[in-house]
């Protein structure tokens, strides 16, 4: 009786830690806005951040998120459909965000300044 307990017992902490693994993955969709996002690209080694249109106001941007990153005073966000840059420097080598700048609803025919999300890049330079 007291394996058959222990194996049971064994089964269920094994289901609980496996939930609690797949609870506590970070996706877009479950990231807390009080975590701060800023670690090192795989790729590249610069310094990243993952943004939201919840951490950043006013969001500037028709897509709910995506990973700014710096290298040098290149300031980059990229999305699963590319890599736009932000400032000057960063469009030497990658395009403008024109296709994802979302329009200023309080200026019409303007768009939502690109400051905020630009000094947010610019600090992980630093």
């Amino acid at each position: 009786m007291r394996i058959r307990v222990t194996a049971a017992a064994a089964a269920v902490s094994g289901v609980l830690a496996l939930t609690a693994c797949t609870s506590s993955a970070d996706t877009s969709d479950n990231r807390s806005d009080n975590a701060k996002p800023v670690d090192s690209a795989e790729d590249t080694g610069e310094p990243t951040g993952h943004i939201t249109e919840r951490t950043v106001k006013p969001w500037p941007f028709t897509v709910a998120s995506g990973t700014l990153a710096c290298s040098g005073q290149a300031v980059t966000f990229t999305i699963a459909e590319g890599t736009y840059g932000l400032n000057d420097t960063a469009q030497r080598k990658h395009p403008a965000p024109d296709p994802i700048w979302a329009d200023d609803p309080d200026n019409p025919g303007s768009r939502i300044p690109l400051t905020e999300v630009i000094g947010k890049g610019l600090e992980l330079c630093k």
